[in-house]
């Protein structure tokens, strides 16, 4: 542990190749390229790895019938699945079986799921099925009775972003890559040497390669090497999370109607929840637009009741909204991935949806790219495929509860009620990396329940507080700008100790 964390806060320095961004596309990448012998590095802004549009995704692996026939994304898009399930296994992470079921609400709508059929069968990876009412009500008692005909798509599934890119980035860590987190990369110049100085808010960084995922902000990346004419089109969805207890109500991935404008989705997370979204999708006013707004929301919830009429707002627990993109460069909201037309030996992959999904292609394609632009691809010998996680009590049977108990007494300490996590759990986050409230959030869902944190979230941040040595005044809720204490009221708080148990 205590090697991982070293590696995760190494010096700047000189690297054969530099990631630019952490999400799930970086963070895949970075993993891929750790299996290869050489300096490498992974940057992000963020204090954590999948804080930016990893973090509000859809978080599903799709099949390619949604998306254009030949088009780059649709072909990465078709062996997804598999490379999921083996990652799953390899990273000791949740990837959960889900199939979809996409709705006509109308005989006129039964022609688009004939077609969408059609482009899926051509690429021959999953089982596509026109059904009708009473085998559709079969899978799912609560739809509306509305519905004529679904396509019903097995052998697909569901992951949880930021738990993915966490161990994504930890096992390229544990292969000597360095791990550099709120680290902003402020200007790119081509030294004579044919090498790239990259200067940022921690420092230069020196490296022959770079590779181009800062997602949201690639466009800006891509502007440092020269490449001016690459600009990403924003647009903004809104998803509603819902309260476990009503987890019943949807078993598939469900769509309603959906084209470029539009979004009407209801679906379950690895972990059990439902989200309901994204509505009409509208313009983000910069790229931190993450605003929720009421009347959003509304329509989101109405929307998802014309699927499913037993959802209700009382059963909202939380909500967000996720910011996607399509660029300049690539026709039809194609991914560009590809070499700088300015800048020999920097790579771009510019990505929208379903750039979760298509993420281990993503990664498979750079490599590729980086071999052809001359980096040696030497296979290390000693690459770890594995990764261990933690155990997690809420999942766990009652004679593994007991063995965690035994070994640790913290895991017998419940913190969080809603998703019983426990101070063992907790604390092993932490010293693995999990720097703020949100990062121990998303890595052991303390927080994540009904009452979103009003229970555990003194006593998480006075965890963050022991286990990191800091005063509670340091300890943010996701990075800079969202301290959490920012006075005291008594003698001990004042000198910044948390307090007695």
């Amino acid at each position: 542990m205590r090697e991982i964390a070293s590696e995760m806060h190494s010096h700047v320095g000189d690297y054969d190749v530099v990631v630019v961004g952490a999400g799930i596309v970086g963070s895949m990448i970075a993993r891929d390229l750790s299996r290869y012998e050489g300096r490498l590095a992974l940057v992000d802004k963020e204090p954590f790895s999948g804080f930016g549009v990893s973090k509000g995704s859809l978080s599903m692996v799709h099949s390619p019938s949604m998306w254009p026939p030949g088009a780059l994304r649709t072909k990465l898009t078709v062996e997804a699945p598999t490379r999921y399930r083996k990652l799953a296994d390899e990273l000791d992470v949740v990837f959960r079986d889900l199939d979809e079921l996409y709705l006509a609400l109308e005989p006129s709508h039964v022609p688009k799921l004939e077609e969408m059929k059609r482009r899926g069968e051509e690429y021959g990876s999953l089982r596509y099925e026109i059904i009708g009412p009473k085998k559709i009500h079969e899978l799912e008692p609560h739809l509306t009775k509305k519905v004529v005909a679904a396509l019903y798509i097995r052998g697909l599934g569901t992951i949880y972003p930021p738990e993915w890119t966490f161990a994504l980035s930890e096992n390229a860590v544990q292969n000597h890559v360095h791990l550099h987190l709120s680290t902003t990369v402020m200007d790119i110049k081509r030294e004579g040497n044919g090498v790239y100085l990259l200067h940022t808010s921690k420092g230069n960084f020196r490296a022959r390669y770079v590779v181009n995922s800062a997602g949201l902000f690639a466009d800006e990346i891509a502007h440092m090497v020269g490449d001016h004419d690459i600009r990403l089109s924003l647009t903004k969805g809104t998803m509603a999370i819902l309260d476990n207890a009503v987890s019943h109500l949807v078993r598939h991935m469900i769509y309603g109607t959906f084209s470029k404008e539009h979004s009407q989705v209801i679906a379950p997370t690895a972990h059990g929840n439902l989200m309901v979204g994204l509505g009409y999708f509208t313009k983000p006013e910069h790229k931190g637009d993450t605003v929720v707004t009421r009347d959003k929301l509304q329509e989101v919830m109405r929307m998802g009741r014309e699927l499913v009429p037993a959802l209700s707002e009382k059963d909202i627990i939380t909500s967000f909204a996720g910011i996607r993109s399509e660029n300049s460069k690539a026709s039809n909201g194609d991914f560009y991935i590809a070499p700088s037309e300015h800048a020999p030996g920097v790579i771009h992959a510019i990505i929208g949806s379903p750039g979760l999904t298509d993420a281990p292609g993503i990664a498979e394609s750079v490599i590729i790219l980086l071999r052809d632009a001359g980096m040696e691809m030497v296979e290390k010998r000693s690459f770890r495929r594995k990764r261990v996680g933690w155990p997690r009590f809420s999942t766990a049977p009652p004679e593994q509860r007991r063995e965690m108990i035994a070994s640790n007494p913290a895991y017998g300490h419940i913190v969080c009620r809603c998703e019983e996590v426990t101070e063992g759990e907790i604390t092993e986050a932490i010293r693995r990396g999990a720097n703020t409230l949100d990062a121990v959030k998303h890595l052991t869902r303390a927080g994540m329940g009904r009452c979103q944190g009003g229970f555990c979230g003194v006593p998480v941040l006075n965890l963050l507080t022991r286990e990191r040595n800091l005063p509670q005044t340091l300890v943010t809720k996701k990075g800079k700008g969202s301290h959490q204490v920012t006075g005291f009221v008594r003698e001990r708080g004042a000198k910044g100790l948390p307090p007695e148990r």
